[in-house]
């Protein structure tokens, strides 16, 4: 299981959810396995009079990477919009870089870039013995419905609403990207209320501002939080 972080924002991210976000990953005091140690991933586009995209993945821990300590500094703009994810594998021998999230396809004219906490059946995908981990599975089921013809969006919606039964989380988050439509950011919520491996309350998502993150984070702030409406998937304006 995983943490995630998704923003929308001006000017900077800020530093103080950032360091949050690591310290969570080191020391999750609602997941039963502590840390999020096995690797971790952004993409970012920012905005200064043309986009631009930031794009990283370590099989390192968020917590130990020196790369992590600095982006802040990276991280300014009249826009920013992305996403953070700190990974705790499932299975062990889907280890290393390549499986670190956000994963990335580009599909049409879009670049997709997807994080995504909790686990699907393998019996939901077509192709179950693929070598790769259920979450590029799902990208790999958006990216068909956009070959299809649908928008990135509804794609996704697709896609969230045929694997709920087969999952423990959805938790998820989309961002694209083209040149006409600059960049998106969706996020997904949705855990399986039957087949929960942590607590309930590590499962939630929440938002605070121009921020969505995984329920761990929201014990730091004091007020201004709020719950994502479970079940769907909501754009982050």
């Amino acid at each position: 299981m995983c943490r995630l972080l998704a923003f929308n924002t001006r000017e900077n991210v800020d530093i103080k959810i950032l360091k949050i976000f690591s310290n969570v990953a080191e020391k999750d005091f609602l997941s039963s396995t502590l840390s999020h140690s096995d690797g971790w991933g952004i993409s970012t586009y920012i905005y200064n009079n043309s986009w631009k995209n930031l794009f990283y993945k370590s099989k390192d821990p968020i917590y130990k990477d020196t790369f992590y300590e600095s982006i802040s500094g990276l991280l300014n703009g009249e826009k920013i919009i992305g996403l953070v994810h700190a990974r705790k594998a499932g299975k062990k021998f889907l280890h290393g870089v390549t499986h670190s999230h956000p994963y990335h396809l580009k599909v049409k004219n879009y670049e997709l870039y997807f994080a995504h906490n909790g686990s699907v059946s393998r019996k939901a995908f077509q192709n179950p013995l693929l070598p790769y981990t259920d979450s590029f599975l799902i990208l790999l089921e958006i990216s068909k419905e956009i070959e299809n013809g649908y928008s990135p969006l509804d794609a996704y919606n697709i896609v969230f609403n045929r694997l709920k039964p087969f999952s423990t989380s959805l938790n998820s988050v989309l961002l694209t990207f083209n040149e006409a439509e600059g960049p998106k950011i969706y996020v997904g919520y949705y855990y399986n209320k039957e087949r929960l491996k942590e607590i309930e309350e590590y499962y939630k998502l929440y938002r605070f501002k121009d921020y969505v993150f995984s329920s761990t984070l929201k014990f730091y702030f004091d007020n201004d939080i709020e719950e994502l409406i479970y079940g769907d998937i909501i754009t982050l304006e």
